[in-house]
């Protein structure tokens, strides 16, 4: 295995699991910042694994918590632009594949969008949940939420969860 790849656990060619969080520690903050960013998106990677094998492995819980934050909520800002511009009529492949993911959702979307539009940026606080998470970031677009409420409000969510599990990775030291 080179330097740069990632080993699978359990891997099989036709299904793929999570990289182990022990290799993924080799990237150091670097490859939390890289894989944070993308977990904020909407690719599915451990950024939660890496940041507690970091910190078990010696990383100062505040320096890894703020590198994966910045990247998550830059993930996220990727979502937050997507729903703007589905808002104001983008289409194309982006605009198509979140098309289908919202008659995909349904019900669900239609009630994180009423959500949203109930309670407005403070909602986007809930950004950090696994699978509906990326659904209030995009509604957050598509509603008009503003810039700054928009990252105040995401880096509270996502920063929290990262506390909740750097503080449980420390115990575990």
């Amino acid at each position: 295995m080179g330097a740069g790849d990632v080993a699978v656990s359990g891997a099989s060619p036709a299904r793929a699991s999570m990289p182990d969080p022990s290799v993924l520690a080799t990237w150091g903050l670097p490859g939390l910042f890289l894989i944070a960013m993308l977990a904020g998106s909407v690719v599915p990677v451990p950024s939660e694994a890496l940041l507690a094998a970091l910190v078990y492995g010696g990383t100062p819980p505040v320096t890894a918590i703020v590198v994966a934050t910045t990247g998550n909520v830059l993930g996220a800002l990727s979502l937050y632009v997507l729903g703007r511009w589905v808002a104001i009529g983008g289409g194309g492949p982006l605009g198509r594949w979140y098309a289908r993911r919202r008659m995909k959702e349904g019900p669900r979307m239609q009630r994180i969008e009423a959500w949203t539009r109930r309670w407005g940026a403070p909602a986007l606080v809930m950004s950090w949940l696994p699978v509906v998470g990326d659904a209030f970031v995009i509604a957050g677009g598509m509603l008009g939420v503003r810039p700054l409420p928009f990252v105040f409000f995401v880096t509270l969510g996502k920063g929290l969860r990262y506390l909740a599990v750097a503080l449980s990775a420390a115990a575990a030291l």
